[in-house]
């Protein structure tokens, strides 16, 4: 096969592809639901690995008792619940679904890192700074600024009473601020009592309980703490700003609007002799994707005097006093599950897809060939070449179409005969047609119009020369139009080139002004303002034929020029030129305005049949003039050159 039909090869090849693509979303969509799973099912093991740290010293201490969630002996436990992780918000909500605590580990008070030049004798080394005795406003100030400026050097400057240290991993505790400096601005000061020490630094990283910021420069083994994450302490190349607000709020509203439906929707997880813990359905918040994982605070005293159903909610909700929810974020989940999902499976897809086009192609190919002889002889029949029958001798759909085809071919060949019979005949009409209709109906008016004009002026005019005058310029045009049906009949000629011109020595200026005198009454109807600049111009041409060609530009420029605009005439010893103000002529219609009942724009004026210009264009043809349009910074400019 020399040349394929690629048109129908994408056809198949698309309805095929869309086949496989079907397939193959539902197969994606699948194996991403799998990918989902399997990462929250990893992420809620490992969350429930540490709480079963929290559950077993929860039983061993706290349940052999009566237990109150409020106790400082519970609140101890629940506080080191996720073992330093603070990537992941934890709640405290009591049996009836009351939140009692909402949180991040080591991040429930405000607390900023500064790399300090000179601390304790160590150069650049971090110190933290607990922030509490700061006001909610200027905390609120502090956290816009460092995001505002998250990619600059922050520099602190900060005077306080520094009363108690933790020497782990060297955080102020407890600290009693006089000023806070950031970036030379003052942002709060207040009085204080005791020895105030002066700390100067830049901002490595801040957190609170729902907002943590590390900053690029903070990038140091030595610089992790225990209210940051790992992850964050990690980041190398940009600052990291995590903000935990919506994981907090989103589960927040689950709780309270849901509570009952929202911790019993969801999967059991393998856990330890300690906790009952469930994996519940994921949801979305303001974008985001969150799972939970929730364990049950079940008070022991009382599983010994109650039956336990171990797999009824009612019955479980009769010892229990609490629940413990972890919820984690995740950003752009799906489309990691897809990426990792095209990457595992890439080598797969990648061989089905070309197996899809090799199977394209040869469906493709079985049928192209036999079309190819159907086309050949297509191309016969298109060139009027009929004795090209197809050698088909297939039994299936192609086989009855080339068949068809032969038939079409022999039907076709009658009628192409019968069609130049039935061509040659109405041609000889419309030439007919031509002859008579467009000929006359347009160029009768303007003759006419002068008559009307000035037989209304006959009417209401006293003065007798002014009458007899105006009854002689419709005597004028009466002659004529006379001369113009004659004429009329003469265009046919015109157009075939069979007219005879009757040459004399005239001059233009003479047709001009005769023209404007009899038009200048309708240019004054309408408030046209006509503008000439005329010379002698003499020239051998057909007198009664050039004054047709006068009149017609002039009452196109007339037709065509609105109230109140300006028409100017030009005339010399080369050429003749009128010029009106109108809009422009598009540039697609140049060449057509000359052509029989052509008219640019119909509904701008629906005076005239079309036919003047193509008068006026036979004519100039006969005594080889050179004749044109084109548009002006005025207007339209027609004009003809001898």
């Amino acid at each position: 096969m020399k040349k394929l039909n690629f048109s129908l090869i994408l056809k198949i090849t698309g309805v095929v592809f869309i086949a496989f693509a079907i397939v193959l979303g539902n197969e994606i969509r699948l194996g991403i639901d799998r990918y989902i799973k399997n990462t929250l099912d990893t992420d809620a093991e490992a969350t429930l690995r540490t709480l079963d740290k929290f559950s077993k010293s929860y039983v061993e201490s706290i349940a052999a008792n009566k237990v109150d969630l409020h106790s400082n002996q519970f609140q101890r436990l629940y506080k080191k619940a996720l073992a330093g992780d603070s990537t992941k918000v934890k709640c405290l909500v009591d049996n009836r679904g009351k939140i009692l605590d909402m949180s991040r580990d080591g991040a429930s008070r405000p607390t900023i890192c500064l790399i300090v030049s000179n601390f304790d004798g160590a150069q650049n080394w971090p110190a933290y700074f607990n922030l509490q005795s700061l006001d909610e406003v200027t905390l609120n100030l502090l956290e816009n600024e460092l995001k505002a400026h998250h990619d600059e050097q922050n520099n602190v400057q900060m005077k306080a009473v520094l009363e108690k240290r933790n020497d782990y991993n060297n955080e102020y505790v407890e600290i009693k601020i006089k000023s806070f400096m950031l970036n030379d601005d003052e942002i709060y000061s207040s009085n204080v009592s005791g020895k105030v020490e002066t700390v100067e630094g830049y901002v490595s990283s801040y957190a609170n309980k729902n907002l943590e910021i590390v900053f690029s420069s903070s990038v140091n083994e030595t610089m992790k703490s225990s209210a940051l994450s790992d992850s964050a302490s990690e980041i190398q190349t940009q600052t990291l700003i995590l903000d935990y607000q919506d994981a907090m709020d989103g589960l927040q509203s689950k709780i309270n609007s849901q509570f009952q439906k929202f911790k019993t929707t969801g999967t059991k997880l393998t856990s330890s002799n300690y906790s009952n813990a469930l994996l519940l359905s994921p949801y979305e918040y303001n974008g985001k994707y969150y799972s939970t994982v929730m364990i049950r605070l079940e008070d022991w005293n009382l599983i010994g005097d109650i039956n336990i159903n171990y797999d009824n909610e009612e019955s479980l909700d009769l010892v229990t006093v609490g629940y413990i929810f972890v919820t984690q974020e995740y950003d752009n989940l799906t489309i990691k599950a897809l990426q990792q999902f095209m990457y595992d499976n890439s080598s797969t897809y990648f061989l089905a897809f070309l197996l899809i086009i090799l199977i394209c192609l040869s469906i493709a190919y079985m049928i192209i060939k036999p079309i190819r002889r159907i086309e050949t002889t297509a191309k016969h029949i298109a060139h009027k070449e009929f004795d090209y029958p197809i050698d088909m001798t297939r039994h299936d759909e192609l086989g009855d179409l080339a068949r068809s085809i032969d038939q079409m071919s022999k039907e076709l060949e009658k009628t192409i005969n019968n069609l130049h019979q039935e061509i040659e005949r109405v041609q000889r009409l419309e030439e007919v047609r031509k002859e008579f209709v467009s000929n006359f109906t347009h160029e009768i008016k303007t003759p006419l119009g002068i008559i009307n004009g000035f037989s209304e002026l006959v009417e209401l005019e006293q003065d007798e020369r002014k009458r007899n005058e105006y009854i002689g310029i419709i005597q004028n045009e009466t002659k004529r139009i006379n001369e113009l049906v004659i004429a009329m009949l003469d265009l046919s000629k015109l157009e075939s080139q069979k007219v005879a011109l009757t040459y004399e020595t005239i001059d233009l200026l003479d047709i001009v002004d005769e023209s404007l005198d009899s038009m200048m009454h309708l240019f004054e109807k309408k408030s046209i303002h006509v503008h000439t600049s005329l010379d002698s111009s003499v020239l051998v041409a057909d007198r009664f034929k050039m004054e047709m060609v006068i009149y017609n530009f002039m009452s196109n420029a007339l037709r065509y020029t609105e109230t109140g605009k300006n028409v100017y005439i030009h005339l010399d010893e080369h050429c003749f030129e009128i010029e009106n103000n109108g809009d422009p002529i598009p540039e697609a219609d140049m060449e057509k305005i000359w052509l029989t009942f052509h008219k640019v724009d119909k509904s701008r004026n629906a005076e005239g049949t079309g036919l003047g210009l193509a008068i006026c264009k036979a004519i100039l043809d006969l005594h080889h003039f050179d004749y044109g349009v084109k548009n002006t910074e005025k207007g339209i400019l027609f004009y003809f050159r001898f």
